[in-house]
């Protein structure tokens, strides 16, 4: 039950930011065509490549999550795929468990480097000097997102392995 409810609101938070990442590219496709646009007629819109470079930071860190509940990240199954489903599941169970692991620690540096940029340090483009603080949370939010995410696949896998041993006898 409460595995159950903790699944239902990451993969809402997940959703939210898919769609984030969803607008953030439909907005970067026609901000890429007006400043083609505005190249080819001598009119360049200023800053777009600041523009687009940060607006990749939130499309990138919110579509990670959702990647991740999709299992749409690059694997490679070369070696696992000749091994036993049981020890397939076992090494599911290690790679989400270490993607987990890797997610919270590079979350928690991202939540001090937003938390300095924040109180100390605040940083700004070069060109249009648009602060850099709040891409710094957005990178800290995809990844402990991401992080959630594979934590959840951790549980399956787990429960496909303890199935696994249940109706195969412990094989």
């Amino acid at each position: 039950m409460v595995i159950q409810a903790f699944l239902n609101v990451v993969r809402r938070i997940t959703d939210v930011t898919r769609w984030l990442a969803l607008a953030t590219m439909a907005f970067m496709m026609f901000f890429i065509t007006i400043a083609v646009i505005g190249r080819a007629f001598h009119v360049p819109v200023l800053g777009d490549v600041e523009v687009v470079q940060l607006s990749m930071v939130i499309l990138i860190m919110f579509g990670l999550a959702y990647s991740q509940s999709r299992d749409a990240h690059v694997s490679i199954g070369l070696l696992v795929d000749r091994f036993p489903p049981r020890m397939q599941a076992l090494m599911d169970v290690i790679g989400y468990t270490l993607t987990f692991i890797a997610c919270l620690v590079i979350g928690w540096v991202y939540l001090h480097v937003a938390i300095r940029y924040t109180t100390e340090v605040p940083q700004y483009t070069d060109l249009l000097e648009i602060p850099l603080t709040p891409f710094k949370y957005i990178v800290m939010i995809g990844f402990f997102l991401w992080g959630l995410e594979a934590l959840l696949k951790v549980i399956q896998s787990l429960v496909h392995l303890l199935k696994g041993s249940v109706e195969g006898g412990g094989e």
